[in-house]
Formats: structure tokens, sequence, C-alpha cells
């Protein structure tokens, strides 16, 4: 049986490639190779991003926990107070700034507001709560 025309076409009685043929395939497999590794850089910089929000995330609610842990007792007038970079141990690039404002809504109750800065104050993230005393 004989194959189809299109297919003798196709295949041809060549025994290689052209040299057109070859610079086609390496120009399709450099723009793979290319779009791949802008797909790199960008999971790259998402990843240290990522990074760097949990631990800003974590700073400051270990700052909250400290407040709800005994720390807001003895308040009786505002608090405004900044950790600047290097401050926080083991942390040189965060910085970190709080607030507790006393019987704020109501008697009894203080509001706190936690701000934890990165990337010398280009990004942040900030935390509120009501404490009780």
């Amino acid at each position: 049986m004989k194959a189809p025309r299109i297919i003798r076409s196709l295949v041809g009685t060549a025994q290689g490639l052209t040299l057109i043929e070859v610079v086609i395939a390496m120009g399709l497999v450099f723009l793979v190779l290319l779009a791949l590794s802008g797909l790199a850089v960008t999971a790259s910089k998402g990843a240290a991003a990522s990074k760097h929000l949990t631990t800003a995330t974590t700073l400051g609610q270990d700052k909250l926990e400290e407040w709800r842990t005994g720390g807001s007792t003895a308040v009786t007038s505002p608090i405004e107070t900044t950790e600047d970079y290097a401050a926080i141990p083991d942390y040189p690039l965060y910085k970190r700034e709080w607030r507790i404002q006393p019987n704020q809504p109501i008697p009894g109750l203080h509001a706190a507001t936690v701000t934890v800065w990165w990337a010398d104050d280009r990004h942040s993230v900030s935390f509120s709560t009501i404490l009780s005393p």
C-alpha cells in the first residue's frame, strides 16, 4: 500500500534537515527559553515579596501579642513609638511603629495600631486592635 501523496511530499526523499529548518528550530527554542527565563525572574521576585510580607506580619503580630499578654495594662496617656531600622533584633531590614490610644473607643479599652515598614519605607503592613487591660 502506498502512502498518500501529501505524506510523500512532506517526507520526501531527504535524508536530513535543511539549513533554514535548523535556523527556524533554533529560533523557536530560543524564544521558549527566553519566555521561561522571564517567568523565573517573576517567580523569584514574588517569592521575595512574600517573604518580606510574612516577616513584617509576624513582627506586627508579635507586638500585638506582647500587649495582649499584659503590656498595655498601665497605659494612661497616648503612646507613639518607633523602632527604627536595625533596632529590631535579627531583623535589620524592618522598622516598626506603634500607637496605643487609651480609653478608645470607650473608657476602659485601648485602641492599638502597629505598622511594620520595609524596603526603606516603600512597603508596609498595618494592624489595629482593641485591647482590654
